[in-house]
């Protein structure tokens, strides 16, 4: 099963609540460093410890038929996002790279397009804001999806995990990275992805 999402949408976030609220870890599909974290975020997200629901995480585009859940965050918000975490581990690419989709994963749209959440089979799809802003509820979501009852609350909002960890947990707010684009980038951001952004609800 998967756990999928662009990269910066919320994916390690959820992986945090669901050991919290469930007991489980869930691995990724990628050789990752948490050497820098400490040693409760080895546990959370390392391979070690007990997994429930064979659950992975990914952000490529998986073709395998597999469940899934897939975790969605406005397109800016996560665009900005991307570029800091680029720019914090030494990764040369543009804010203009990763909004046209210049990455190993594509473009946020392309992205969704690709997993077409809400029509795929066996999908549960979770926005990162419903999940910051009513934690019990995405894990009610998730019990229902998983048919299992949660163990454990999830006690860990988003400023808790960015005084862990600042430099990962960077901002929960989308309204703060979107006001870092330039009107370039955004007049960009809009023309690539504004029909996805409206059909999701979310302002252009």
């Amino acid at each position: 099963m998967w756990l999928a999402s662009y990269p910066r949408s919320g994916n390690t976030y959820l992986r945090v609540l669901l050991h919290a609220a469930f007991g489980t870890v869930v691995s990724s599909k990628y050789d990752e460093d948490y050497s820098t974290f400490p040693e409760a975020f080895g546990t959370i997200l390392g391979r070690s410890a007990p997994d429930r629901f064979g659950l992975r995480k990914t952000h490529d585009i998986e073709t395998d038929g597999s469940p899934a859940i897939y975790i969605v965050r406005d397109g800016k918000a996560s665009v900005v996002s991307y570029f800091h975490y680029c720019r914090n581990f030494e990764i040369n690419r543009s804010m203009e790279s990763i909004i046209r989709g210049q990455t190993p994963f594509g473009s946020w749209s392309s992205h969704f397009r690709g997993w077409a959440p809400s029509e795929r089979e066996a999908t549960l799809l979770l926005r990162f804001e419903d999940i910051v802003a009513k934690p019990d509820d995405a894990i009610e979501q998730l019990a229902d999806f998983l048919c299992v009852r949660p163990m454990g609350r999830f006690e860990g909002d988003f400023q808790t995990l960015h005084a862990i960890s600042p430099d990962f947990f960077r901002s929960g707010s989308n309204q703060r990275n979107a006001l870092e684009m330039t009107e370039k980038e955004i007049a960009l951001f809009d023309e690539i992805h504004g029909d996805l952004m409206r059909e999701l609800g979310y302002s252009t």
